[in-house]
């Protein structure tokens, strides 16, 4: 099949499913951010998108101020701008000239309420006046400490100001597209970003692309569209619902042609995972963890030395 026909084609499949929830899985190279383009131009009347790069949220740039926030950005707007060829996957934005920040008042309690559902945090930003001439900083507090947002927390909180603005904007039922939704987020909650927001925001469905097997291993009642070259599959979520299922799917789609030389790798991996899963992980495996250049390894193996590091 050609490459654009296969695009074409899981386009129009997914646009069909209507409120069925979708991940989209494949390496750099097969074409998922192209399709979630795709995607969006087939939905464009009611559809969201949130690119790979919209995971920042600049702390100097939050408004603390209690007055009402006028703005005129469109979603239409804000979709338009990040699809640009000058922009997609490259450029942060959210439509030419309007900052997510600026909005911080509109959509506060609702995200800060999330954040604690999600997290079970207490999340504060508030504004401090540091001189007698009115110049001031904000700063943000988790449980009460002044902290820094760390990459991931940020993420989070774009993620979902941006929803929050969907939802509130459009009043009505929509598609929600966002990529890498796993982009700076910790194993444990890449597992279950998804489910939260499709709980949480049963009004839309969610079509997501991602390379966590967490994610996939705790989705429920989730079509997913496996891109390779120019072919693909669509799979059940419920088939995958242990990390040992989904090792043996993303081996299949990233290594189908890197094999050799990876077995052992793999055995010393699947041993200290087991370890540290039976809570027989020890000071010497530690040791054989930290010996273990992560550049060097797979994607599949990348996914089991993040599970045994994020496992508590």
């Amino acid at each position: 099949m050609d490459y654009k026909d296969m695009l074409k084609r899981v386009s129009q499949i997914i646009t069909d499913s209507e409120k069925q929830n979708w991940i989209i899985i494949g390496d750099n190279s097969c074409g998922k951010s192209e399709l979630l383009k795709e995607l969006v131009k087939e939905n464009e009347e009611n559809v969201y998108y949130i690119d790979s790069v919209n995971r920042y949220m600049n702390i100097r740039n939050i408004n603390v101020s209690e007055q009402t926030v006028y703005y005129d950005v469109t979603v239409e707007e804000i979709i338009d701008w990040r699809i640009r060829a000058e922009n997609f996957n490259y450029k942060d934005s959210f439509g030419e000239q309007e900052h997510i920040e600026r909005l911080y008042p509109e959509y506060a309690e609702s995200l800060c309420g999330i954040i604690k559902e999600f997290l079970g945090i207490e999340l504060k930003i508030e504004k401090e006046n540091v001189d007698k001439f009115g110049d001031s900083i904000v700063n943000v507090y988790i449980n009460g400490e002044k902290v820094e947002l760390s990459s991931g927390y940020q993420a989070l909180i774009r993620i979902f100001a941006e929803i929050i603005f969907y939802s509130e904007i459009s009043e009505k039922e929509g598609t929600i597209i966002i990529d890498e939704i796993d982009e700076f987020l910790s194993p444990r909650n890449s597992a279950k970003i998804l489910m939260y927001l499709t709980e949480r925001f049963p009004q839309h469905r969610f079509i997501v692309s991602t390379h966590s097997g967490e994610l996939v291993c705790h989705s429920e009642d989730c079509k997913m569209a496996i891109l390779q070259e120019n072919e693909f599959q669509v799979l059940d979520s419920n088939d995958f619902d242990t990390m040992t299922d989904v090792n043996v799917l993303f081996q299949k789609i990233f290594e189908e042609d890197t094999i050799e030389n990876n077995d052992e790798m793999e055995k010393k991996l699947e041993r200290l995972l087991e370890l540290k899963l039976s809570h027989c992980y020890g000071e010497q495996e530690e040791k054989e963890l930290e010996s273990i250049k992560e550049e060097d390894l797979s994607i599949v193996q990348k996914v089991m030395y993040n599970q045994i590091r994020s496992w508590k």
